[in-house]
């Protein structure tokens, strides 16, 4: 027993530390892991694509619902047919790599903060970044964001590692993972990368321009942007040279038009910073409280000139770009966490200063809290899960009359928000109820006299998980008035409100399905779920 709370109060060996940590937070990621049907609507387009590419034997060319998908690049589609290829075609196989490079990206944040500030500053690093709340929604389903966080990383590490230690061969490591990154996400990371990169070497040889000149040229660019431009736009000149400008106009689109050409309803200045009020809950209030604390003592800034370089240039760029979604802004965790990590070190404030710091900590715990009670009770689940956040409520007690040590602080949150964690997953198996997809697959596809090339028509929408399910295509937008538009057999998903319009008709399935458009905000999809478990169905159709 002395043993195992000397983990949870960080006082074991260095090593067994690390290890501990990384199994609790993998054991965690894991818990309910794979039984959610495919998510709508942006882990569908993953997830059939990929089953496609088993379907046709083909992993260059990208589809979705049999036509060409051009918008992102194909290394978070490769990573999951690689994982399918081993366990199967399943959900738990599609989002096992997103799940791998989350816990890469947490490590990865350790290792940085390691070579910052020391081990002690890569363990507060780690827990910080573990359970932050993006991250943590994030890891659920199979879409690019969890890879690029990996490869953004992995590129900064790398550079990080050849920069501090003058070894090229770490360099170039880092331009491997660059070339990776846009792989995964596209090529404007080259510049957002770039710009990052760049800043800090500028910053931290200002006034020293030999010295600057020396680590540039030490970067070796005519090098390594070959090697970037040939990793990371090899797929985009392949499929350029195939399908030419029918893929470059999407691709375009997706890319650079998305940041600085669409129509946006303003510069929206403000969006990021909204987004970073939440975004690393519970450390998200501590994080504003070290952003002003490096600004008021700006002499002693260039002691976090890299993650501050990370966060402004992101922070820029991500403002000026006109398409803005807070997903956007994940590869930044790192950096503001470690803008956290050197105050948790050593913060030499006191008086009301001190107390605001303490609070940054503290404040999250009792509304997490207070959200867990409520979901339990709204989701009628059992007496045993008031079990967590009732242990939450125990972690967060013995913080407040204990001294605030920086262990206390960090380890606080950390527990409270597994806590939580664990109580949000624990009631993802019910979920299904209102998540019927794979029932609606498993008719179609067991239903002798419906043929494997019938396409399935859905009324005035597209449910985007459907074409995985039913394995076969699916054609949006139907309505009554089409039916003399087509010949042969006839699927049809309808409401049930318009099953008169559709005389003659064979039913062979009803139910439930959610009645907006994507699952992907999911604190509104939780609400519709509990809404529903206490008998308001208004949200499902």
């Amino acid at each position: 027993m002395r043993n195992i709370w000397s983990y949870i109060t960080l006082q074991a060996s260095h090593r067994k530390q690390v290890l501990f940590l990384m199994i609790f937070v993998s054991l965690v990621y894991l818990f309910n892991f794979g039984v959610n049907d495919i998510w709508t609507p942006n882990e569908s387009f993953y997830a059939e694509s990929v089953r496609e590419m088993f379907e046709s034997n083909n992993f260059l060319d990208i589809f979705y619902n049999y036509e060409p998908r051009y918008n992102k690049p194909p290394l978070t589609y490769w990573s999951m047919a690689l994982s399918a290829g081993v366990f199967g075609l399943n959900e738990f196989s599609l989002r096992l790599p997103i799940l791998l490079m989350g816990l890469g990206s947490i490590w990865l944040t350790y290792l940085i903060g390691k070579i910052l500030y020391g081990e002690k500053a890569g363990l507060y690093a780690m827990i910080m970044m573990a359970f932050s709340l993006q991250l943590l929604a994030v890891k659920q389903y199979a879409s690019p964001e969890m890879p690029l966080t990996f490869f953004f990383t992995l590129t900064m590490y790398w550079f990080l590692k050849g920069y501090q230690n003058e070894r090229f061969n770490y360099i170039l490591l880092s331009y491997l993972a660059l070339g990776l990154t846009v792989l995964t996400k596209g090529y404007p990371y080259i510049i957002v990368i770039g710009g990052i990169i760049g800043s800090y070497i500028l910053w931290d040889n200002w006034g020293h321009w030999k010295q600057l000149l020396k680590k540039v040229g030490f970067l070796r660019l005519h090098i390594g942007i070959p090697l970037v431009t040939l990793i990371g736009l090899s797929w985009i000149i392949y499929m350029y040279i195939q399908d030419g400008q029918e893929f470059w106009t999407v691709y375009k689109r997706e890319t650079f038009d998305r940041a600085f050409t669409r129509e946006s309803n303003g510069l929206k200045p403000f969006f990021y910073w909204e987004v970073m009020t939440w975004t690393i809950i519970p450390y998200s209030i501590t994080f504003f409280f070290a952003l002003i604390y490096w600004l008021v003592n700006w002499r002693r800034m260039k002691e976090v000139a890299f993650q501050m370089s990370w966060f402004l240039v992101m922070l820029v760029i991500f403002t000026i770009a006109k398409g803005k979604i807070p997903t956007y802004f994940i590869q930044a965790h790192p950096a503001l966490i470690l803008l956290i990590v050197p105050l948790v070190m050593e913060l030499k404030v006191k008086g009301f200063g001190r107390f605001l710091w303490n609070f940054s900590f503290g404040i999250s715990a009792p509304i997490l809290i207070a959200f867990a009670f409520y979901y339990l009770n709204g989701t009628n689940s059992s007496i045993a899960l008031y079990l967590l956040p009732i242990t939450a409520i125990g972690i967060f007690l013995i913080w407040l009359i204990n001294p605030k040590t920086p262990d206390c602080n960090i380890m606080m949150p950390f527990g409270v928000m597994a806590l939580f964690s664990l109580t949000l997953s624990s009631y993802f198996p019910e979920m299904e109820k209102f998540r019927p997809y794979d029932e609606i697959g498993e008719v179609i596809n067991t239903n002798p006299d419906i043929g494997k090339d019938t396409p399935i028509y859905i009324e005035n929408t597209l449910i985007h998980n459907i074409p995985f399910y039913a394995k076969r295509e699916a054609i949006r937008d139907f309505n009554a008035d089409m039916l003399g538009d087509i010949s042969g057999a006839k699927l049809i998903l309808i409401k049930s409100e318009n099953l008169s319009d559709y005389p003659n008709f064979e039913k062979l399935w009803s139910g439930l399905i959610y009645d907006f458009p994507s699952e992907s905000q999911f604190f509104k999809f939780v609400m519709a779920c509990i809404a529903a478990e206490n008998g308001d169905y208004s949200k499902f159709a």
